[in-house]
């Protein structure tokens, strides 16, 4: 029986919200996640690039520049106690004109005012000697060393699991329907089939923050969705890089840029277009033709066969708040606090973010006594591709299933695919799996293996496969048998 009463309800699964979740559960509150979709992380968080940037871009002054630094320090250490991926690549930021590498030192003094370390300007033979195929028209670069890649939606899985080892109530299929705040000076929060009661609420709901707030009367900002289209590469790419690669930025975005992945492939992202529809994530032609062209400028051979995938997702953007977050208690219901307009460095930012949110919370009358018996810790999923031939064979040993290839692509076993469905916050989709284990994710795009995931799902959750969902309800991938067996 799940609880109905709360200290604190976070509106929002993505990964922002699962940090926010993830810092309150070091505390002795009893606190819920409301998540509307099927599984966590599916909005803005999943179409992220994962650059944890250490904080250059943002100028002095907002809170982006007074949080991204200070996030992106913080990502080793939790890798470690939450067993995420995370890879140390560095940034370059390509000038090609007398403009651009006036942006660079623009960038560097950036760097120094916001406390970021191991920047540096480097000049074309140095560039050259780092990635042999940039182009030669690059001039010199912006090189920031500490950058790191991470996989957002691995994250916000590790954070939600994490706080729900520690007490929490992550609970998806939850669309929060209204909100009212009560004269005892709580909230009731409403979804399609649950009623629940609150002290404060953390609206971090993505692209529909400001909807949200208007749930609770509260009409403090608008948000609209930033469209982007990213490609993803074969991981036998022929022009390979080592370093996170983007132009010199425009006002509005870093550009279109080259990215290595956590997980040993490549990705192009991403275009920035601002859409009315919400929920369009539709990819486009023109939007795929422009990354191309993009990555054409950083890698003149870059191969367009590389591309084994597109797809598009939305930022968040809190419309004239000159490009920054949206993180205020709200200025009439202050246990009410708006953690809105994550757009980039959002995912770099995320721990700091969860940090800051709780001060806030701390400042509005939460009382934040450290949880007895908390656990920092997460046990690290099994990667069979990533053990040795002696670990994976005692590994097969002490469970067969390891010993069962699924996806041939990315080496992804019927034991991973079960422990994945199993988790704390375990899969319930095909997508589900595939971010969690990789199964699909390769150059075949699950073409062979898809119908063995859907097996495995339906066997582990004991439900016919006709039930089995791509991502969202309403997302068959089977709608019956065509003959009997």
């Amino acid at each position: 029986m799940k609880k109905k009463r709360y200290d604190v309800i976070v509106i929002g699964g993505g990964i922002t919200g699962t940090g926010v979740i993830h810092e309150l559960a070091k505390y002795d509150l009893d606190t819920a996640l409301l998540e509307r979709s099927v599984d966590i992380g599916v909005g803005a968080t999943k179409g992220n690039g994962g650059v944890v940037h250490p904080g250059y871009d943002p100028h002095p002054g907002p809170q982006k520049a007074k949080l991204n630094p200070k996030g992106a320090r913080m990502y080793p250490q939790l890798a470690k106690d939450l067993g995420f991926g995370i890879r140390k690549t560095g940034t370059l930021v390509v000038a090609y004109s007398q403009a651009d590498l006036q942006k660079v030192d623009e960038l560097l003094d950036n760097a120094r005012v916001n406390g970021v370390d191991q920047v540096e300007k480097i000049d074309a033979t140095q560039l050259r000697n780092r990635e042999p195929f940039i182009s030669l028209n690059a001039l010199g670069a912006l090189l920031a060393h500490t950058t790191t890649m991470i996989d957002p939606f691995e994250v916000a899985v590790a954070f939600a699991e994490n706080a729900k080892i520690n007490g929490a109530d992550i609970l998806t299929r939850q669309p929060v329907t209204g909100i009212s705040a009560d004269e005892d000076g709580c909230f009731t929060v409403t979804t399609p089939t649950d009623t629940f009661r609150t002290r404060y609420i953390v609206d971090a709901a993505g692209v529909h923050a400001d909807d949200v707030a208007a749930l609770a009367g509260l009409h403090e900002y608008k948000v609209q969705g930033r469209h982007g289209n990213i490609c993803v590469l074969d991981r036998n790419m022929p022009t390979p890089i080592g370093t996170v690669m983007f132009p010199c930025p425009s006002p509005d975005t870093k550009g279109i840029a080259l990215i290595p992945m956590v997980h040993g492939n490549w990705i192009i992202g991403s275009t920035a277009t601002m859409r009315g529809d919400k929920e369009d994530t539709t990819g486009d032609a023109e939007g795929i033709a422009e990354l191309i062209e993009g990555a054409h400028k950083l890698i003149p051979d870059f191969a367009d066969g590389s591309v084994i995938r597109t797809y598009a997702g939305q930022r968040p953007v809190a419309l004239d708040n000159d490009n920054d977050f949206w993180i205020h208690p709200s200025e009439t219901l202050p246990h009410f606090i708006h953690a809105a307009g994550i757009q980039s460095p959002g995912a770099a930012t995320s721990p700091a973010i969860a940090e800051y949110v709780r001060d806030l919370l701390a400042d509005a009358g939460l009382d934040l006594k450290p949880r007895p018996e908390y656990t920092k810790y997460r046990v690290n999923p099994v990667d069979f591709s990533e053990l040795s031939t002696k670990e994976q064979d005692e590994l097969i040993a002490r469970d067969p299933t390891y010993g069962h290839i699924v996806c041939r692509c990315e080496t992804v076993t019927e034991g991973e695919i079960i422990a994945a469905i199993h988790e704390p916050i375990g899969a319930r989709t095909v997508d589900g799996v595939k971010r969690r284990t990789r199964a699909g994710m390769g150059r075949c795009q699950s073409g062979f293996c898809q119908y063995k995931v859907m097996g495995i799902l339906a066997r582990e959750l004991d439900v016919p496969q006709e039930e089995i969902i791509k991502e969202e309800m309403g997302s068959p991938v089977l709608f019956g048998k065509i003959k009997k067996f």
